[in-house]
């Protein structure tokens, strides 16, 4: 079971101590909320606007954040399992080629040996016919 760990962190310019599994993380989520924070600051008009208008923009530049990266998990989800299913393709044509290439030098040490048999047999008549 994880242990939860208490951490303090910076947001906005206010401390706040918050619970979690890992203070890294903690601290990595407070730094995105920071950055975001820092972007729509730079709204023009955005010191005008009340608190709770302020806090319906950082919500809604989070919630777009995150479909934005569901969108982009998907994708590459989506990327993985063709390139998955492009490489069990590739394995499938490799072990059929070198099933191939057995086969084909089988076949070619059968057509040696039995080059070898005819040569010796021409030999032998050659020698016979002396």
């Amino acid at each position: 079971m994880n242990e939860t760990n208490s951490t303090e962190v910076l947001i906005d310019g206010k401390v706040y101590t918050i619970s979690g599994a890992e203070d890294t993380y903690m601290q990595q989520v407070a730094a995105f909320i920071n950055k975001k924070l820092e972007e729509i600051r730079k709204i023009p008009g955005y010191s005008r606007l009340d608190s709770e208008y302020k806090r319906l923009l950082l919500n809604l530049n989070l919630a777009d954040e995150y479909f934005k990266s569901e969108i982009e998990l998907k994708r590459l989800m989506k990327e993985k399992a063709e390139s998955e299913k492009d490489l069990y393709g590739l394995k499938h044509d490799l072990i059929s080629t070198q099933m191939k290439l057995d086969a084909a030098l089988k076949q070619q040490k059968s057509v040696e040996k039995s080059y070898n048999e005819l040569k010796a047999k021409y030999e032998e008549l050659k020698r016979e016919s002396k």
